[in-house]
């Protein structure tokens, strides 16, 4: 039951607007509650430094008494005009009472960056109007929709995407949502220092994927994109695509047709219910992970799971076997289905599919048969010749040079190099007993020329490849590493392990599923970006794959994931024997300047790797895996999606 009709609710840096105190604080029909985020104040309900635009929002809604009818977020620079005779709280409480809107705003006007607030002839000629995509900093929520449209999504970033998305997510309510000309708000203050006033591509990044996220749950695609204009061609930081992915499009359709249309808001009645899912269920498919929970409290849907239910999920993935993860199609979603509906059973909220991803990489190893390392396709002869070996795997990372490790290189039983280069014999070792190589056309090659030239005593006892594409054919399919490779092998007398099956499977799709990369953009500030593709390497491959077999010690020396993917050049990726025999990034077949999605990699090296004993990996590379700053890093990365659902043949 609510007390009073409206409570103003504020994020403001360290102290709230003095004038919007003296409006809207304990009044008969109206409360006053903030947060900040720069510094402590006795009267916030909570201090949330470090904190993004959504997350602070997210607190506010969380935190404020459940008890009015209406809950109205203001920016604290806003200085509100009232254009009639009442003040700014009586304006709102009477536009309130005549409409009983679903969502209300005002008219905008000084310092926001929207044609609607220069132009007003549109502003005087009627009171109301049904302004789309209006500004987010304004926005008052009857007390039906607070469970709809929060938390805000911070997958993103948590700024300008995630008001696009509340504006989005407005769209089955527009004919109810009000833009009242009776008031006019203007913007005090406008922060330069703001993520989409210093970098307008990445804001625009993060829209589009929002957008393309959340597009395939809205069910208005048909109408939108009755709008697209052919053949357009459209890019942003990650890569090109065509109008129906642009994140622009859904605001401006549902703004030219309200305005050329002239629709006016509806009055509802005072007992208008706005939670009908029945209605919604009409624009949004509500299986999409956006609603997850939807059913339930605010609170409950962002609390931590609870130990019953991670046991429950533990025992369910612990039962999960190898041929569950070897598909084609993405496998988590049926595993997530599965695990929410003994969830729902339990009477707590259902999970997503990170979060089942996180659970299921931190089960200990020896009680989860279905990892790879535990299940994919062994080699009989590698069997004989790495049982109880210690193993030194050599990487390409330029961190070993000057480091001398040569000597305790050779020192292993068996060596196993990332392509056939030694940049030096004093810091990289001289031997080579296997060769792991992902075959593509840029590494393929070379290694072949390399290796004919080999007395044949020279030559690596096996050729490792856990990848599965090699080159791309006239008609567009792609020739595996088999089809390529298995002859030449032969010819030169060195045995070739892969992953192929029988039935023409291939193992490496189940530890694609289990590391679980997504194609993403770091932002390191100053128009700097990492670009991650939505795969991982053939060299982290083969550390998962080796550890499949009886050795002794893994250890890993000149593997350090890029520097943990830190912005850095060519020359800081790759030693330079490596650089001169394959190529600088960017050049014909060379590197690419993209990487292989290292944070998934990271992420399961720590959770999966770091449990096996035999597992050694270097210590300046553990060091920077420990870092707190990666950490973070890992944290956004879980929240972001991913878009490939399924492993090309």
């Amino acid at each position: 039951m609510t007390v009073k009709k409206i409570c103003v609710l504020q994020i403001t840096p360290h102290t709230p607007s003095p004038e919007h105190i003296k409006l809207f604080s304990d009044k008969e029909n109206s409360d006053f509650y903030f947060v900040t985020h720069d510094k402590a104040h006795p009267d916030a309900l909570k201090f949330c430094p470090n904190t993004k635009w959504a997350e602070t929002r997210n607190i506010l809604a969380e935190l404020v008494p459940k008890k009015y009818d209406y809950y109205a977020f203001v920016d604290y620079d806003y200085v509100l005009r009232p254009q009639r005779e009442l003040g700014p709280l009586e304006q709102i409480l009477e536009d309130l009472e005549e409409f009983n809107p679903a969502v209300m705003t005002y008219y905008p006007g000084k310092g926001l960056n929207t044609p609607y607030a220069t132009d007003t002839v549109y502003r005087e000629s009627r009171d109301a109007s049904c302004l789309p995509f209006a500004h987010a900093g304004f926005k008052i929520i009857h007390r039906d929709l607070m469970r709809w449209f929060f938390p805000l999504t911070v997958r993103f970033g948590g700024g300008s995407e995630a008001c696009h998305l509340f504006n989005i997510l407005e769209i089955p309510f527009l004919k109810n949502a009000v833009c009242s000309h009776k008031m006019i708000y203007d913007n005090g203050v406008t922060d330069d220092d703001s993520p989409h006033n210093q970098d307008g591509a990445w804001n625009k990044y993060r829209m589009d994927d929002m957008w393309r996220w959340i597009r395939p749950a809205f069910k208005k695609t048909t109408l939108i994109d009755k709008f697209v204009t052919p053949n357009l061609v459209m890019a942003n930081l990650m890569h090109q695509y065509t109008e129906h992915d642009d994140s622009e499009l859904v605001k401006r359709v549902f703004v030219e047709l309200f305005r050329t249309n002239s629709i006016a808001p509806e009055k509802a009645l005072k007992d208008k219910k706005y939670w009908d899912l029945d209605k919604i269920s009409n624009f949004f498919d509500l299986s999409h992970p956006r609603f997850l929970n939807l059913s339930l409290p605010f609170e409950e849907r962002t609390k931590t799971i609870e130990e019953e239910t991670k046991s429950l999920i533990e025992d369910y993935l612990k039962q999960l076997t190898f041929k569950d993860f070897n598909k084609l199609d993405n496998p988590w979603f049926d595993i997530v289905k599965t695990i929410n509906s003994k969830i729902i059973a339990n009477r707590d909220r259902e999970v997503s599919i990170d979060e089942c991803i996180d659970i299921y990489q931190k089960i200990e190893a020896n009680e989860n048969p279905s990892l790879f390392h535990h299940s994919c396709k062994i080699d009989t002869s590698l069997v004989e010749f790495l049982k109880d070996k210690r193993v030194a795997f050599v990487g390409p990372a330029p961190y070993l040079s000057g480091l001398k490790k040569g000597d305790l290189i050779d020192s292993y039983d068996v060596v196993v190099r990332i392509q056939h280069t030694i940049n030096s014999e004093e810091d990289c070792g001289s031997r080579t007993d296997i060769v792991q190589s992902c075959l593509n056309s840029n590494y393929g090659p070379p290694l072949v020329q390399h290796l004919q030239n080999l007395k044949k005593e020279l030559r690596p006892k096996f050729i490792l490849c856990n990848d599965q594409p090699s080159a791309l054919k006239p008609n567009g399919t792609w020739a595996l590493v088999d089809e390529i490779y298995d002859d030449v092998f032969k010819e030169l007398e060195i045995p070739f392990v892969h992953l192929k099956n029988i039935d023409n499977t291939w193992d490496r799709w189940a530890l694609y599923w289990q590391i679980y990369p997504k194609a993403h953009i770091e932002n390191f500030g100053n128009r700097t970006y990492v670009k991650h593709t939505a795969n991982f390497n053939s060299g982290y491959g083969a550390l998962n794959y080796l550890l499949r077999y009886p050795l002794k010690e893994l250890a890993v020396f000149g593997m350090d994931f890029y520097k943990t993917a830190l912005p850095q050049t060519n020359e800081e990726k790759y030693n330079a024997e490596y650089i001169k025999t394959y190529g600088d990034e960017r050049s014909h077949l060379g590197p690419s300047s993209l990487l292989h999605d290292q944070i998934s990699q990271m992420t399961h090296c720590k959770n999966v790797l770091f449990q096996d004993e035999r597992f050694n990996l270097d210590s300046p590379v553990i060091d920077l895996l420990n870092a707190d700053n990666l950490n973070i890093r890992i944290k956004r990365f879980k929240m972001l999606p991913k878009f490939k659902h399924e492993i090309r043949p």
